[in-house]
């Protein structure tokens, strides 16, 4: 069981420090890859890079170079405390992969292992981290997509099946591990809300806490549970080159044991973010429904998850960026969720599920 020490607290740095060297050696020592080029990706407090490597590498485990690269993931100073959580994602990676569904291919370093965990000697930085390899997933993220019906219909067909396939993997890791970014950890983020300035959104953050708590969380039991992908966002579809299929899903560090439903919850969320529009949620919803149905009950919580969801966007983002104000990512979903979520609030449930398909 997780204690209250491996969840994050208000005011802890957990963030890697950036540095395009240290990347470089570990690639090198850890897995005998030579880099020719090295792009830092987006990341909340994890580092990622997207790694070119040259033809030659002294890793026995590494039967041939990937001509897409590789992304080395250098696992934030929280996260990398937990290792049999690290084993859990490697497995359940490979699983998907086995079940047909595309995600990132965990590489063995040389001694061939998953994940090393190693010590900066850098900025006076003593964490220790967690870090690995995967094969880079080709493709354009789905938040350069143009949105339409479709695109968002896929989206719920793949939420599903991902669902679907993730009922059969079971992993005793995932077994009482608790992160800030689950949907049941919605009450910790009373903690946090001090970072968002504007009275009325502070205000607005608590309602919404109060009412998951009240109508949601009390009822779980009720829910079917198993393994969710946990963070189904516009940057982690990876789309094929003609921008209508979902080629590949990616970043699964959110993984965790909860309700199923919350994961078309959360890709709802972001979804209708992505469009700026509510309504667009329908086609997201009919997309799931055609390889699972809604029973009463996921339909009656479903739109307060969704506002439980983007109101701990809003919140962590904020807070994140107040101690990490470098690190733009972090108010990715600022720009349009305050709107979105004073717009989807208010709004009767009936009339909410009756734009969703739900209700005649």
């Amino acid at each position: 069981m997780e204690n209250s020490a491996d969840i994050l607290m208000p005011g802890q740095q957990i963030r890697p420090p950036s540095n395009n060297q240290i990347a470089v050696r570990l690639l090198e020592e850890l897995y005998g890859l030579k880099t020719s080029s090295i792009i830092e990706l987006n990341g909340y407090d994890d580092r990622n890079y997207h790694v070119i490597c040259e033809e030659s590498y002294t890793n026995s485990h590494i039967t041939t170079i990937s001509h897409h690269g590789y992304t080395l993931k250098i696992i934030n100073s929280l996260d990398s405390q937990k290792t049999h959580v690290i084993d859990a994602q490697t497995e359940m990676l490979i699983f998907l992969n086995q079940q047909g569904i595309n995600c990132p291919v965990p590489v063995k370093n040389i001694n061939g292992l998953y994940y090393a965990v190693v010590t900066f000697n850098v900025d006076e930085c003593t964490d220790k981290y967690a870090v690995r390899l995967l094969i880079y997933q080709p493709g354009e993220l789905l938040c350069r997509i143009p949105i339409t019906k479709e695109l968002f219909r896929n989206v719920g067909n793949f939420t599903a099946k991902l669902t679907n396939a993730l009922i059969n993997f079971v992993h005793p890791a995932f077994v009482g591990h608790k992160t800030l970014w689950m949907l049941n950890s919605v009450p910790k983020l009373r903690q946090f809300t001090y970072a968002l300035k504007n009275v009325f959104e502070r205000e607005l953050a608590h309602q919404v806490i109060r009412v998951f708590e009240k109508d949601v969380l009390l009822v779980k039991s009720k829910l079917q549970h198993g393994i969710i992908h946990g963070d189904l966002n516009e940057q982690n579809f990876v789309m094929d080159c003609n921008g209508r299929e979902i080629a590949a899903v990616i970043d699964f560090g959110d993984a965790h044991w909860t309700c199923l439903i919350f994961e078309l919850a959360i890709a709802l969320c972001y979804m209708i973010l992505q469009a700026g529009d509510v309504a667009m949620g329908k086609h997201v919803i009919e997309g799931y429904q055609e390889f699972r149905k809604l029973t009463d009950i996921e339909k009656k919580i479903l739109k307060v998850t969704v506002c439980a969801r983007i109101c701990q966007s809003l919140v962590m983002g904020a807070y994140s960026h107040l101690h990490d104000p470098q690190n733009e990512y972090l108010l990715t979903t600022q720009k349009s969720g305050w709107a979105l979520l004073k717009k989807l609030w208010p709004l009767p449930e009936d009339e909410v599920l009756r734009n969703w398909g739900l209700m005649n």
